[in-house]
């Protein structure tokens, strides 16, 4: 399961969340990389379109934040929300390497429920952006913009997900989560 920390990741910045569908051949033969290989191989899927792929941008620290009311450096193991955004197994157990992890099909199901059961005006309502500051969410400074917005591309990306989501749970695909 999830145990590696993004913290060491976050130092370098500039990071997007990309998730990708694999089929089981793919999956399988990213298991053996070393990191490098492991990256270069997900740059090479996503180029060449064969697989659907999303990304989130940089609000992927601020959508754990706001879901689970921590930031996404520590990941949540078992918290299907965090999970949804991270995702559950890691490839590489370092701290030292890129943050890229997999959600297997069969794991969708319990994320696809978890996102659906989302109260997102509740949220919404009892959400102070301040909770990003005092949180350190990845990049720092740039939540102190305006709330309407951010909840707006918060909501954007948990429908994103979600349609995501059911499309690779319908297609027998899993998830690779790259936080880059």
């Amino acid at each position: 399961m999830l145990k590696k920390s993004i913290a060491n990741t976050v130092k370098n910045m500039s990071m997007i969340a990309e998730y990708i569908m694999v089929d089981e051949e793919t999956l399988e033969s990213l298991m053996d990389l070393n990191n490098d290989e492991l990256t270069d191989k997900l740059f090479e899927i996503e180029e060449s379109e064969k697989f659907e792929s999303i990304g989130i941008d940089k609000i992927w620290d601020a959508l754990h934040c706001f879901l689970t009311g921590v930031s996404a450096v520590f990941p949540i193991e078992g918290d299907k929300l965090s999970e949804a955004i991270v995702g559950t197994h890691v490839f590489i157990e370092d701290d030292d390497v890129d943050f890229i992890t997999c959600i297997e099909n069969e794991e969708l199901a319990e994320i696809i429920q978890a996102l659906e059961k989302i109260e997102f005006s509740k949220l919404a309502s009892d959400f102070d952006p301040k909770i990003l500051k005092e949180n350190e969410v990845y990049p720092n400074g740039i939540w102190d913009d305006d709330k309407t917005q951010l909840l707006t591309e918060m909501e954007t990306a948990i429908a994103d997900l979600l349609d995501f989501y059911k499309s690779a749970l319908e297609t027998k695909h899993h998830v690779v989560v790259s936080i880059l």
